[in-house]
């Protein structure tokens, strides 16, 4: 009997530790990662002559990187920051969010949330291993190209980046 219950507590202690282990990890975008985002979506907008800005930001909001064409415009630093802080506080793209409120489905309150709030095409999460880590935002472009450039800044780090 003892030797069965000696049995069931190291299964159960086994499993417990186990279980744990496995939730220590948790993805986290780099400041390397985010260089190589931002670069890649730069030379990226500089190809299609697009004089823009692009900001990454981690989990918190806070600026992992930042490239700013020489001749974009004044409004592009602030707005790709804004951009890419709202595409990771609301875990969506800019434009989706955008297209939530014409259609009704998103109230349009939402931009009161925070002043770093903005709902322009342009901002879009970042996702590492199904979580959101980050967000990349860029200003300067028409919206759609806005969006172009992010997500092609988003495929310059090679990890599982699905939803």
């Amino acid at each position: 009997m003892k030797s069965v219950t000696l049995f069931f507590t190291l299964f159960l202690v086994f499993m417990k530790v186990n279980a744990q282990t496995k939730n220590l990890y948790e993805p986290v975008l780099t400041g390397d990662a985010a260089m190589k985002m931002a670069q890649k979506a730069f030379n990226e907008a500089n190809k299609s002559g697009h004089r823009i800005s692009v900001t990454v930001v981690d989990q918190s909001g806070q600026t992992l990187a930042v490239l700013r064409h020489h001749n974009a415009g004044v409004h592009t630093l602030r707005a790709s920051y804004k951009k890419a802080f709202t595409a990771n506080s609301q875990k969506r793209e800019t434009a989706e969010i955008a297209q939530g409120i014409k259609n009704g489905t998103i109230p349009e309150d939402i931009r009161y949330l925070d002043e770093n709030i903005l709902i322009l095409d342009g901002g879009v999460p970042i996702y590492i291993d199904g979580k959101v880590v980050g967000g990349i935002g860029v200003g300067g472009a028409h919206g759609s190209e806005d969006v172009r450039i992010a997500k092609a800044g988003i495929s310059a780090i090679e990890v599982n980046t699905n939803q």
